[in-house]
This record gives C-alpha cells, structure tokens and sequence, in this order.
C-alpha cells in the first residue's frame, strides 16, 4: 500500500522527533543501552535516518566510539544539514529516553493509521464475513503492536513463571506431536540438540567444498517444511532453479541421468511435484548482501512466511566478496554477529553455510573449530557448529564441534543415497585420542 495521506485525516509526521532522537544518541552514548530497547529501524521513515540508526546501533554492539564523525561519514550532506545543528543541544539522561519514548509512540500512530486504513477496505468489501472481521482485529492489533515490542528487566521470579509456561507450552505440542523446536531431521543429532534447533540460535554449517552442505541442507530444509515450519532458504551459489531440481531428486522419483539426458518419466515427475509442491519452502536467489538479507527476512517472519531460515553461504555475501576498506575478518565478524541478533530478535533459527579451510584436509584430520575460515568471530558467534568430514568409504561424518546446551566432540555418520541428494543418520561417536589416530 503507498503510504499517503487518507482523506482529510492528517498523517502523522515523525521527521523532527526523528532527528532528535539520532542527534540524542549520538550525543549521550551511554544511554543506548536504555534508548535502543524502545526503539527499531522502522521508526524512522528516510534512509538517510536509518542508516544514522544502523550505524549508531551497529558501533554500539562493537563497542566502538559514536561521535559526529562517525555516524556522520555514513550520510554525509544529510546529517550536516539534519542532524548537526541540532546537535549542540541534544542528549541528557532524561530527554533522551524521553524523546525515544515519544518516536515509539509516534510510530506506533504510523502504523495505526495505515493498519485502520487497510482494516476498514477490506471489512466494507461485500464478501467480507463477520468471522473474517474477528480474524483481522488480531492482525490489526499485530500491526500496530509492530516490530519492537517495549522490554524492561525481568524480575527472576516472573521469568521463572514465564520459563514454566514455556516448558508447557512445549509439553502440550508435544502430547499434539507438534513441537516449538525446528527438527533436522536427523534423530541423534536432534536429541544431542535437546529436540532439534531453538529459535535464537546461529547453526553453522560447514565443509570444504563440493563434500554436501547444500545437499545436507536441503534435506533439512525439506524436512522442516514437511514438519509444517515455514522455510526461507537464501541461496548464493546456485540459482531457484538448479536448488528446485536438487530438490526433485532428493524425493527419488526424478533422477539425474534421466534429466540430464532428456528422457523425464512424467509420471514420476508428477509423484515428485505432488509430494514437493505443498511444502511451505520460499527460494530467494537474488539477495546478496547482509542489510538486504535482514530486510528480507524480517519482513518474512512477520508475513509467516519463514520460520527457520538457511543462507548459503557465507563467502558469497557481498559483504564478505567486497568488504571496501574493512578487513576480512571485520566483515565476516559483522555479518555472523549480526545474524545471531537477528535470529534471536526474530525468534527463529539460522543456518549459516561456510566454508572450512585448507589445512584440515591437507593434514588428514578430522575438522575443528579453528579450520572455520577467515575469522574466529564465526565459532563465537555460533550456537552450534556441525562441520562435514568425507570418509574414503563414502559416507560423511558430521562433527558436532558446539553445542551451546549440550555434549559435543560428536561425530554422526551420514550415508548418501546414489545421487548424494538423501543421507541416512547411524549411530554417533564420541571424539577420542583413539579416533583421531584412526583418522
């Protein structure tokens, strides 16, 4: 919906208490950890502003210095002519918590005023019945509630009432065979993981090249999806396409000789499609960089269209192929940290596929932490990491190097079927002096 004004109801306008807020943060730094909790991107309605936002919130969570320079460098003529003058009067502990408070509110009207608009079109159309009505009044009060949702400290006593309600809550979907945990499918690396992946978690998924991550995710993927999870799979390296006719083959009705050759059994072709088509899977192909991935996402999980996403993979984000005047490991340090925080902010959990380095492969060893290429920030910012290792005999042994909640050290041997598209889980093992020797 374009966002303009509606007939003879003024919109409300944010652009001045937007600038007090930027200008605030910047000149009082110490309150971000009170002001950034009231506040998101979505409050403010010009790039130039949340891109100030994002920069001020993304030195805040590096513990870098936020001064004009800084934040300034990042819109140039915009802050010089927004923000500076401003500037000199900006900040004090109790203004600025307080012209946060009135952006939240003002936002708050934003998206009321939009939602009251798109609620009342579609309850004056015809074909609108009274349950659909009920329906919306939710979705209105969704809408306006918005994305950031106000936190404040948790006394221990409500949040042990709050983990009780939580524990069930999971016990009552599990008597439903319903569960809050996304599933990989895998039932000893599900159970190592206490019931499959948490929402809030950065699952790292890692090998050398061409050994199986994409065939192991989307067998993940599939699985999650056929569980009734919604699925967002960003995919870098191979285009909608090539991921669908992976998928095609992982149901074992298609295979690859015959497309490969252009002999397609229709029937079996039809059986896959059947089996494939109602999976709630989304394929993005196209997004590249860090900032449009988030977007993207975000707006995913509040449509319902996503409930654990995978990208694929880390050294083809933009961010990671052109880091402009960043180290390496700066950039990869910040797409990984930002990914955890989005994760955690969305509730939902997130795969990230990267690469190992050379060194594991070259000294015939099986893979740990530090062969996780190009920067450590990967390892700390993980809540688990499963990293592949290809055995002569064909199989895969899938290392459990983090478990943020459990054991690790574990290794699972994956059996491939004949077109590696499918792995069947054996029994794990644990590491031992023993084992690496074998190795």
């Amino acid at each position: 919906m374009k966002k303009e004004q509606i007939i003879e109801i003024p919109l409300p306008d944010t652009s001045e208490i937007e600038k007090q807020v930027i200008a605030d943060m910047i000149a009082s730094p110490y309150m971000l950890g009170d002001v950034i909790p009231l506040l998101h991107l979505d409050f403010f309605t010009s790039k130039p502003r949340q891109e100030e936002y994002k920069a001020i919130v993304d030195h805040y969570n590096r513990g870098q210095g936020i001064d004009p320079w800084s934040i300034g460098s990042v819109t140039g003529e915009a802050f010089m002519n927004d923000i500076l003058p401003i500037y000199g009067s900006a900040g004090g502990t109790v203004f600025t918590v307080q012209h946060a408070n009135i952006l939240r509110t003002m936002a708050a009207k934003r998206r009321a005023y939009f939602a009251a608009h798109a609620f009342l079109t579609e309850v004056l159309k015809p074909a609108t019945t009274e349950a659909e009505i009920l329906s919306m009044t939710v979705q209105f009060t969704a809408h306006v509630e918005g994305p950031s949702r106000l936190q404040s400290d948790v006394k221990l006593s409500e949040a042990l009432e709050d983990t009780k309600a939580d524990l069930k809550q999971e016990e009552e979907l599990k008597e439903q065979g319903k569960t809050v945990k996304v599933k990989t499918g895998f039932f000893f690396l599900d159970d190592t993981l206490g019931g499959g992946m948490r929402p809030g978690w950065l699952v790292i998924l890692a090998a050398r090249p061409s050994v199986g991550k994409t065939a192991l995710m989307l067998q993940m993927a599939k699985h999650a999806a056929s569980e009734g999870e919604a699925v967002m799979i960003f995919s870098m390296e191979m285009t909608t396409q090539e991921l669908t006719t992976r998928l095609l083959y992982g149901t074992e009705k298609v295979r690859p000789y015959e497309v490969n050759r252009v002999q397609v059994d229709w029937n079996q072709y039809a059986a896959a499609e059947t089996e494939l088509k109602p999976l709630p899977l989304f394929i993005n192909d196209f997004s590249r960089q860090l900032d449009d991935i988030v977007t993207r996402l975000t707006q995913a999980v509040k449509d319902g269209r996503c409930q654990i996403a995978f990208v694929d993979y880390l050294g083809l984000m933009q961010d990671a192929v052109n880091p402009g005047d960043t180290k390496l490991y700066q950039a990869i340090a910040k797409i990984t940290g930002t990914l955890k925080a989005v994760a955690k902010r969305l509730a939902i959990p997130i795969v990230l596929l990267c690469q190992l380095n050379r060194d594991q492969k070259r000294e015939h060893r099986a893979p740990e932490l530090h062969d996780l290429r190009d920067s450590g920030s990967i390892e700390q910012d993980a809540d688990v990491v499963i990293m592949l290792d290809p055995q002569k005999n064909g199989t895969l042994w899938a290392w459990l190097r983090k478990n943020r909640n459990g054991k690790r050290d574990i290794a699972f041997t994956l059996k491939p079927n004949a077109t590696y598209t499918v792995f069947e889980e054996d029994t794990p093992f644990v590491d031992s002096d023993e084992d690496d020797q074998d190795l």
